[in-house]
């Protein structure tokens, strides 16, 4: 979805956020009069984070509280209610015809395709921060760890992580991820990574109780740099299909225009 129509959305969602509906109490996760707020309701699960939980809960009775004593005081029967409604319901409306109309719009690429999009635009996809190219994995147990960077150093990265696919202490890991520095945050882990050599490993790196990885820095990249294009693909197919998605709406216009009887007096 481009970033038109993601703007669009979220406006969508806020909307609809505070027209509560009037539903059975069970489960609730917070309630103001007749109002309840669910789990559901929320735009990523509650439990994740309890800050954003509290401070989520917290906004949205705010909101019922206030329109709640709003609607007491018939500001929803007023005309500047009625013309920001009517506004409103426009912008739902535009946005749920181009979500539908995009969605429609089969829009596809081959690596081929997207390599000559990379090759022909090298300025739209300049690092905004210093970068490294990375390989890391992660394991439950120390032993695994160490012995999985015994293998490493005999061998190369895929074959490594193949060999292990089915051990019940591999976590997760990533092959060439592009990982900005500030993402890594301080501490011993970025030392590390800072004092790699280019396809060196490091040693077993504890993250904390049953955690412990391993990282091969494949290439370190300065900001303003283009990365390579494997380790940016998905960056590349997103920014053409945004591309392809708003000369499709521009298209889509033209059509409207000629359509239908549009009279602007200057």
């Amino acid at each position: 979805m481009n970033n038109f129509l993601r703007t669009s959305f979220i406006f969508v969602i806020a909307l609809l956020f505070g027209c509560a509906e009037k539903k059975p109490a069970a489960e609730y996760v917070a309630k103001v009069n007749d109002a309840y707020l669910y789990k559901k309701d929320f735009t990523y699960p509650p439990d994740t984070n309890s800050a954003y939980r509290n401070e989520f809960i917290r906004k949205w009775v705010i909101t019922e509280l206030l329109s709640q004593e709003a609607r007491k005081n018939n500001l929803a029967k007023s005309d500047e209610y009625l013309e920001l409604s009517n506004k409103a319901e426009k912008e739902i409306l535009k946005s749920l015809w181009l979500k539908k109309y995009l969605s429609e719009k089969e829009i596809s690429f081959t690596t081929k395709e997207l390599e000559a999009y990379y090759n022909s635009k090298p300025e739209a996809f300049k690092l905004l921060h210093d970068a490294v190219l990375i390989n890391q994995v992660y394991f439950s147990e120390y032993d695994k760890a160490i012995q999985f960077r015994s293998v490493l150093l005999e061998s190369d990265w895929n074959k490594t992580l193949k060999a292990f696919t089915n051990d019940s202490s591999l976590q997760a890991s990533s092959n060439s991820a592009l990982v900005y520095y500030y993402e890594i945050g301080a501490g011993n882990l970025l030392n590390i990574i800072n004092e790699l050599q280019p396809n060196e490993v490091s040693l077993v790196i504890p993250l904390r109780t049953n955690l412990f990885t391993v990282v091969q820095a494949l290439q370190k990249l300065k900001k303003e740099e283009v990365p390579p294009f494997a380790a940016i693909k998905k960056e590349v197919e997103k920014t053409l299909r945004e591309e392809k998605q708003k000369l499709l709406i521009e298209e889509h216009l033209k059509e409207l225009y000629s359509q239908n009887d549009i009279d602007i007096k200057k």
